[in-house]
């Protein structure tokens, strides 16, 4: 028995008779006659009777015509959501960036990935690092971009593209802006500027005190980049940012000076990531893979296990 049938015996009926219907389905009377008398065998029961020249259901062929409706309705709505997954495999990607990736990494090649992917479309969005990272866990984002290692680590798939470095960040009038470099424990009793506990910069600064036993104090922990940079600007503290994300500001007229950190510990890397488990479409994985290929070679020891 095929899904045709159940069309072919559907449209008989509705059209009243085997020549209306065939009319309809672009058959041939004797075509469409032939199926029926298949279907009826297989059935092993007659569908319609005769009266007085109509064509009418037997008791069976009332039944097996709610049932074939029910089939045919079901397959169609299969094939509808189908073609709406199949959309999806050609359409929409959603990204989540962790604040300054954008900025660290060069995106050219993802402008384009829309043109060579006609119907594909990115949807975008940056957020505090620990709330991208659970973007993916909660699967409102597809792929995303994280500084370090997301937590937990072993429900991510991981795989580490740059590494950046942490700096000071200070006023030219600031006693540090004399030092070539700076270590953790030469900003003990220093007010520090720093973003709020949502970035991996607080944590990092964080993290390597405490190991260090140097006790930390902070003039202003805020996501308030204009007020983050004011407060240097009228030298009111130290601040604690990423290397690059710093030469936009000097280019841009701020006299703010960078000192790095020797302490090998501060490492601000970027690593695209993916929840494990979570299905990614062929667009997505085609885009995953074109951000993977902008690894640099220096970062391949670093992948973590999770990631594998």
């Amino acid at each position: 028995m095929e899904l045709r049938q159940m069309q072919y015996f559907i449209a008989v009926h509705e059209c009243g008779g085997i020549s209306a219907a065939a009319e309809r389905l672009f058959l041939t009377p004797q075509a469409l006659s032939k199926s029926i008398r298949r279907l009826e065998e297989e059935l092993d029961a007659p569908l319609f009777f005769r009266d007085r020249g109509a064509l009418l259901l037997t008791p069976f062929g009332k039944t097996a015509l709610a049932e074939a409706r029910r089939l045919v309705a079901d397959y169609e709505e299969m094939m509808r959501r189908l073609a709406s997954i199949s959309a999806q495999e050609k359409g929409v990607v959603r990204l989540a960036f962790s604040h300054g990736v954008p900025n660290a990494l060069s995106l050219e090649s993802l402008h384009g990935f829309e043109t060579a992917h006609p119907g594909a479309t990115l949807e975008v969005v940056e957020l505090p690092d620990l709330l991208a990272e659970d973007a993916i866990l909660r699967e409102t984002s597809d792929i995303g971009f994280s500084i370090g290692e997301p937590h937990p680590a072993e429900r991510f798939n991981i795989t580490r593209l740059r590494r950046y470095h942490l700096c000071a960040v200070v006023n030219p009038a600031h006693p540090f802006a004399r030092r070539e470099t700076l270590s953790v424990r030469d900003l003990e009793g220093q007010p520090l500027v720093t973003k709020s506990p949502h970035f991996k910069v607080y944590q990092l600064i964080e993290d390597a005190a405490a190991r260090q036993g140097v006790p930390l104090v902070y003039a202003l922990s805020s996501p308030d980049e204009i007020l983050w940079l004011r407060m240097l600007e009228d030298n009111q503290g130290v601040g604690i940012g990423v290397s690059f994300l710093q030469d936009p500001q000097k280019s841009s007229g701020s006299n703010l000076v960078n000192i790095p950190f020797t302490d090998q510990e501060l490492c601000w890397d970027i690593c695209v990531i993916t929840k494990k488990g979570h299905y990614l479409s062929r667009t997505a994985n085609s885009l995953l893979e074109q951000i993977k290929s902008m690894a640099d070679g220096s970062m391949k020891h670093h992948a973590p296990s999770a990631g594998r």
